[in-house]
């Protein structure tokens, strides 16, 4: 991490968080394959002089064990890297299995969640490359390069920490962002929005309850000079997400949504309702469910058919790796120079992340939405 040192963006970040922890409570460590007790860390960063035995190598297994360990009842474990898997020895294809036994089995215990953010900073140094032949593995580089910072506790230590100690808003060099949590119990509200902008076509709601999901006498839009084949049916459902902690990147990346395919609806869109104006018909329907106060729908999945419009609608919310991770991460680092946003083998690291979080869960999907369509 020597060379993130000069870097302004890093400097400030770990500042930050430093001066933000209650000091009495706070534990600071080195560490690579072991753990070194650290004193005076804010000074040591700021000074720009970190050292300790080992740094050849990086044992995240060891790392993330360790820092979830740490991490039981309301306490906190922040883990600030490089992200890259650097092992004597080590195979890269194995990588993966590795993390995911060690989250396995530590989630077994201890239910937590992990945010990973993607930061970024100039790194003024050398580079030891992992895949370029010796006596070219040490790269003299002078430009940005990401690094991550990881936290591991409980979804309302963590959810503070981003309150008090660890403002997103304030984070210089902050990319991107992923959160994994344990989906046993995850579950959100909805209804169809019978009024609004979305609306195409026709429909009624089934029964008077104010949380629909069944509507009936459902039709095709018949608006004038469009031709019968170009015809759809088109609705919003709203979505209470008030409560969760996936981030909104992923939220409102319609890749992560799926539909059996029973109907022929397609996801059209996810907008936020704070994101809608005040004077649409939809923002007021919506804003009137939530002054009445049982639910707080804070987005609108717009889906839409033109065939096979009739039956269950059953969307879901997948359990995906982020796209931005897949995308950082590279099997070769020999080309360092230049390369500003991947990081050896991270999405190895993440895919084993991912996984034990799924299989812990034992789902495939965050959540399901079921809405019944009837002609009549």
């Amino acid at each position: 991490m020597n060379g993130y040192l000069n870097g302004e963006s890093f400097q400030q970040t770990v500042r930050r968080i430093l001066l933000n922890a209650e000091e009495d409570s706070l534990s600071t460590y080195f560490v690579n394959t072991k753990e070194y007790s650290q004193t005076n860390l804010k000074d040591k960063i700021a000074n720009k002089k970190i050292a300790t035995t080992g740094i050849g190598n990086s044992d995240h297994k060891f790392i993330f064990t360790n820092a979830i360990k740490n991490a039981k009842g309301n306490n906190l474990s922040i883990v600030i890297t490089d992200g890259i898997y650097s092992m004597k020895g080590g195979n890269i294809a194995l990588v993966e299995i590795d993390i995911e036994d060690a989250f396995k089995k530590a989630l077994m215990y201890n239910e937590l969640e992990t945010v990973v953010l993607k930061m970024t900073s100039n790194f003024k140094g050398t580079y030891y490359s992992e895949t370029c032949k010796p006596g070219h593995k040490a790269i003299k580089i002078n430009q940005t390069r990401p690094y991550y910072l990881f936290l591991f506790g409980n979804k309302d230590v963590i959810n503070k920490t981003f309150e008090n100690i660890v403002i997103k808003d304030d984070l210089k060099g902050l990319e991107e962002e992923s959160r994994f949590i344990i989906t046993k119990d995850l579950n959100v509200n909805y209804t169809v929005l019978t009024q609004g902008e979305e609306k195409k076509g026709n429909f009624k709601q089934s029964g008077r309850k104010s949380v629909v999901k069944e509507i009936g006498d459902a039709e095709k839009s018949s608006k004038k000079g469009v031709l019968l084949k170009d015809r759809y049916l088109q609705f919003g459902i709203g979505v209470d997400y008030s409560k969760s902690s996936i981030p909104e990147s992923y939220l409102l990346n319609t890749s992560n949504y799926s539909i059996e395919d029973n109907t022929g609806y397609k996801i059209e869109e996810i907008k936020k309702v704070s994101d809608l104006d005040k004077g649409s018909k939809s923002y007021k329907w919506v804003n009137a469910q939530n002054e009445k106060g049982k639910f707080t729908y804070t987005h609108i999945v717009v889906v839409k058919a033109k065939t096979k419009l009739y039956g269950d609608l059953s969307l879901s919310l997948d359990i995906n790796s982020p796209e931005w991770i897949t995308k950082t991460g590279t099997v070769y680092d020999c080309s360092i120079k230049n390369d500003t946003s991947t990081t050896f083998a991270f999405d190895r690291l993440m895919a084993g992340v991912s996984k034990a979080y799924q299989k812990v869960s034992d789902k495939k999907e965050f959540f399901k939405i079921n809405i019944k369509v009837k002609a009549n």
